[in-house]
């Protein structure tokens, strides 16, 4: 028995040149090739000296060592955590973060939202880490208490709580007054 166990623990310590991923895992492959590291459940925090981060949660992931960048699916991306511009929310199907150009593909579009009632539904974007700007060249959606625009071409600048978007249409919501009724 003693001589089973060394065996084992000896060839599971040879170099091999297979790497055992789960049959069926739906993860994305890196462009580019190279070696990768795939995981599972991942949380990857980009940490600023201010003591500020961006978080990016994802139910798998690769890491493509050479181009430096995480391709995910089932993504979450918590932006400016730890300051007081926090709480916006994306959600995406799949996302590619560019650890050195600090900027997240969003291919497949996503959803956003803020804390303060926001919400928005967007075709393809990207998130600009460094200018702190979500921007959409297709089509997009976004409501707040009492209003709703769709249009094209948005730039969500979250830590100015500015946004601006081309081709617009609006919809205004009447908001309830207190005392009235109907």
């Amino acid at each position: 028995m003693a001589l089973l166990v060394l065996v084992l623990a000896v060839r599971s310590a040879l170099p091999t040149n297979v790497v055992a991923v789960p049959a069926g895992a739906p993860g994305p492959e890196t462009d580019g090739g190279g070696p990768e590291i795939r995981l599972g459940p991942v949380d990857v925090r980009e940490l600023h000296d201010d003591g500020s981060w961006n978080r990016l949660d994802a139910d798998g992931a690769v890491y493509g060592y050479a181009s430096r960048t995480v391709s995910a699916w089932g993504v979450t991306v918590f932006l400016g955590e730890g300051e007081p511009f926090a709480g916006t929310t994306v959600r995406a199907p799949r996302a590619a973060w560019d650890l050195d150009g600090k900027t997240i593909g969003l291919s497949e579009g996503c959803r956003a939202a803020r804390k303060d009632g926001w919400t928005g539904e967007f075709s393809a974007a990207t998130v600009d880490l460094a200018g702190s700007v979500l921007r959409v060249p297709g089509p997009a959606r976004i409501e707040g208490p009492g209003v709703s625009v769709q249009g094209k071409n948005l730039a969500w600048e979250w830590v100015e709580g500015k946004i601006t978007m081309e081709s617009t249409t609006s919809r205004l919501s009447p908001a309830k007054a207190p005392g009235r009724k109907g």
